[in-house]
């Protein structure tokens, strides 16, 4: 009896003005028997070009959510399995490696899992980071597209999956910030509208604030063992520190303002008006 066929494997990607990192993020998954850019229609830069360039299909659509623009990418995918990567990550040699064997692996399985979780690991200011908070995350990223796909939500979106999930050990690496000016920009966008979501769901800036954001900075830098990333690892955790300390300023000066009169509410604002807000800016930033 011939020995069942190995699955083929699509990569999805979507992308906006991201024609300096997409070049990086196609060449890591140049393994796949399939690349696949859906761009959001509003890109300004050579995003398109540069994916056409490279081999890739290539969608131009506009931008209506994550979940709806990653299940839009699968839409088009030739192949089963799917994995779905962003413009600014990297797939290890490793991680490639450890795909392939566990897609050959599955052709003999009657019950293979319907997605697998993959470490990303965030690169800061050059350098991986491997300790620290919110600096390793493992979200569904390799899945069946007959039993999983992408929730519909426009923000946070997740893989949703009718069968068993499981895990890789290798990972991507998330170049998120391109420099350090480029952190401050997403620091002063994510606080305003963080503050704004507050304000919406009606929390106050009660509380020590001093006392909260030296615990964040200790929490990260030591407790979580920042600090052993060297300088890389106790900026981050300074500066997501000061995301905390800002957030609050920021929220104490809205609420000020706004109880002298300097200030209308925010137009119309609720909780799900600035998850709108931040959908935009996310993908903005990223």
């Amino acid at each position: 009896m011939a020995a069942p066929e190995q699955p083929l494997l699509s990569v999805t990607l979507i992308a906006r003005d991201e024609e300096d990192r997409l070049p990086d993020a196609l060449a890591s998954v140049a393994f796949a028997d399939e690349r696949i850019v859906v761009v959001d229609a509003a890109t300004t830069d050579r995003t398109e070009e540069i994916a056409l360039e490279a081999g890739a299909r290539v969608l131009v659509r506009p931008f209506d959510g994550f979940g709806q623009q990653k299940n839009a990418a699968a839409a088009l995918a030739s192949h089963q399995w799917i994995l779905s990567i962003d413009a600014d990550e990297i797939v290890s040699p490793r991680l490639a490696v450890e795909i392939r064997a566990r897609l050959a692996a599955m052709a003999f399985e009657t019950s293979p899992p319907a997605a697998f979780r993959v470490p990303i690991r965030l690169e800061f200011l050059g350098r991986e980071l491997r300790f620290g908070r919110d600096t390793v995350v493992r979200p569904a990223r390799l899945y069946d597209r007959a039993r999983a796909r992408f929730s519909d939500e426009p923000v946070h979106e997740k893989i949703i999956a009718t069968g068993r999930v499981e895990s890789l050990e290798e990972s991507i690496l998330h170049r998120s910030y391109r420099d350090l000016a480029h952190y401050l920009d997403k620091l002063d966008l994510y606080t305003t509208l963080a503050s704004e979501a507050k304000w919406a769901a009606g929390k106050g800036s009660g509380g020590f604030l001093p006392a909260r954001v030296l615990w964040e900075f200790f929490d990260r830098a030591f407790l979580r063992l920042g600090f052993l990333d060297g300088s890389a690892g106790l900026t981050f955790a300074a500066l997501s520190s000061a995301n905390t300390l800002l957030k609050y300023l920021k929220l104490r000066e809205l609420e000020r303002a706004i109880a002298r009169g300097d200030r209308l509410p925010p137009q119309g604002v609720r909780i799900e008006d600035t998850a709108a807000l931040q959908v935009r800016a996310r993908f903005r930033f990223r």
